[in-house]
């Protein structure tokens, strides 16, 4: 009780200049901001699962909920940010009880990592007009608020002492303090011009939505508008999230389960939309703060949200002397770590895919914006899955000396038979690379022209499908036309099924599917000596 008393109080000092930083970078209301810190953890503690998952705005969210509302009046992105929230939470549960989380996995780890790295450099761009005090042009030096400038590099100068230098968790305040320092010269030097929050409490600090007392017609052309940004910020909520609750299992050997993480975050983001808040994930930093400063279970989250209702129940005014260059320092210092430009200049020979994966979604971003970025790096990821699906790695293999085991006789010193061509198959024979496979045998026993006996070694097909099986009959009838027998080793037994179901066993001559590699050439080879002394 007590330590998670200490961290929730730790994680809401850490929350509130963040929520209220991810509001402005999600052009939102500071109101609205911290509405998302509040209930939403409340309703991730009854139905979520990690012991230290600090829900709330995330940096990356935020972003899209700015691009989600671009270009809309304020009437409009006050239906859309809340709907917005709604909606990514029905995705969550309807996931969640259709049993669908395994489809996230098509968004491999290149393109989210790509996505990310490109979504943090444009959100430190967007803090540069609040750390410059610019009203849009970043690059005319004569724009440039030079107390705006000082103050955010001294802000920045800060957070990075406070990290690197206190001890931990208090190096996690550094975001407070400087906050707090920011305030207090707002309030004593307001001559110095300094862009504020500019917040005055009115006592409305929850603005309830009910999307039942909405114009229809609205309602459904939002609805429509908003369904891509929903789907991908569903599923970036949900990749995020059940990320960070892994690493924290992972420290406590326990175990994570999706199905329990996607019912946390779908309620958590249901409450945010019904309290006029827009869509939180599990963020990083703040629940390894949560976690160094000893949380035990998803209560430490309840403390920080009643500290932060508190503080926009009894101090909101204070908001008010929230310097935006401060915010913005504060911003760019949390989203920095999560640049990592490393598939830029390494490691093109050993993942060749993965990096231009991840370079394809990074300039997506860049280029076309967050939702079209995402899209070019899963089409791109799902085009190289059907190329390798349909270009299998297959092995002509040998015996090792005075061994029983075969490997590949372009990487290893192996005995092979003039008369006997063996042909490993390192994947299931199936429509897609059924014709690569048939072509890559007609070459192999065009290259080794004394081939009598072709064996077939089906040590890692573990699938065949109704154009894999006429492949098979047709390379076994095509080979002996010409003279050559087909053999099979190490068929596995649902494979089996379905050669026997369709009779082609009967096109192999008795004992020509044996159980081990070894074994079939030790007789093909006998064999065939055999038919030369004869």
């Amino acid at each position: 009780m007590g330590n998670n008393l200490s961290a929730g109080i730790i994680v809401a000092f850490l929350i509130i200049p963040q929520a209220i930083g991810y509001g402005l970078l999600a052009n939102v209301p500071a109101n609205i901001a911290l509405a998302a810190a509040t209930l939403p953890l409340i309703a991730y503690a009854l139905f979520g699962g990690s012991r230290s998952m600090a829900v709330g705005p995330v940096a990356i969210v935020s972003l899209m909920v700015a691009e989600a509302t671009t270009d809309m009046s304020a009437n409009e992105i006050a239906l859309s940010v809340p709907l917005l929230a709604l909606m990514v939470g029905t995705i969550l549960l309807t996931i969640r009880f259709l049993s669908l989380g395994k489809l996230v996995n098509f968004i491999g780890h290149p393109v989210i990592q790509g996505f990310t790295s490109a979504a943090a450099v444009l959100i430190i761009f967007k803090q540069l007009e609040l750390m410059l005090g610019l009203p849009s042009d970043v690059f005319n030096v004569n724009t440039w608020h030079l107390p705006s400038l000082l103050l955010s590099t001294l802000s920045l100068i800060s957070l990075i002492i406070v990290k690197g230098f206190m001890p931990s968790p208090l190096n996690k305040l550094g975001p407070l303090m400087v906050l707090l320092a920011g305030m207090i010269i707002a309030l004593n030097l307001p001559n110095l011009k300094i862009e504020t929050i500019g917040y005055h409490a009115t006592g409305d600090i929850f603005t309830l939505f009910s999307p039942w007392n909405q114009d229809t017609n609205a309602l459904s052309n939002t609805l429509l508008t908003l369904l891509p940004s929903a789907v991908i910020i569903s599923v970036l909520v949900f990749l995020e999230s059940t990320s960070v609750a892994k690493v924290v299992a992972k420290k406590h050997d326990e175990r994570i389960s999706p199905n329990q993480e996607l019912m946390g975050l779908g309620s958590a983001n249901i409450i945010a939309g019904f309290s006029g808040a827009f869509p939180v994930a599990g963020g990083f930093g703040r629940t390894m703060v949560n976690e160094e400063a000893g949380s035990t279970s998803p209560l430490a989250g309840v403390f920080t949200a009643l500290f932060v209702l508190l503080f926009i129940n009894f101090i909101p005014e204070s908001i008010n002397y929230m310097m935006k260059p401060v915010l913005g320092a504060i911003i760019a210092m949390a989203v920095w770590s999560l640049i990592d430009l490393s598939p830029l200049y390494s490691h093109w020979k050993i993942h060749p895919q993965d990096n231009a994966i991840w370079l394809a979604s990074f300039l997506g971003v860049f280029i076309l914006g967050v939702e079209s970025g995402i899209m070019i790096g899963v089409g791109l990821s799902i085009a190289f899955l059907l190329r390798n699906a349909a270009h299998p790695h297959i092995a002509i293999i040998g015996r090792i000396p005075n061994t029983s085991h075969f490997r590949n006789v372009r990487r290893h010193k192996v005995e092979t038979h003039p008369h006997v061509l063996a042909i490993r198959i390192d994947e299931g024979l199936t429509f897609a690379n059924a014709e690569n496979i048939e072509d890559f045998i007609a070459r192999a026993i065009f290259d080794h022209p004394k081939t009598r006996h072709l064996l077939l070694v089906f040590s890692a097909v573990n699938q065949i499908d109704s154009d894999g099986l006429e492949r098979l009959e047709s390379i076994i009838r095509r080979q002996k036309k010409e003279g050559i027998l087909t053999h099979l080793a190490e068929v596995k037994g649902p494979i089996m099924d379905k050669l026997q179901h369709l009779h082609l066993e009967k096109l192999l001559a008795p004992g020509q599917i044996y159980m081990s590699t070894h074994e079939a050439f030790e007789a093909l080879e006998n064999q065939n000596d055999n038919e030369h002394k004869s």
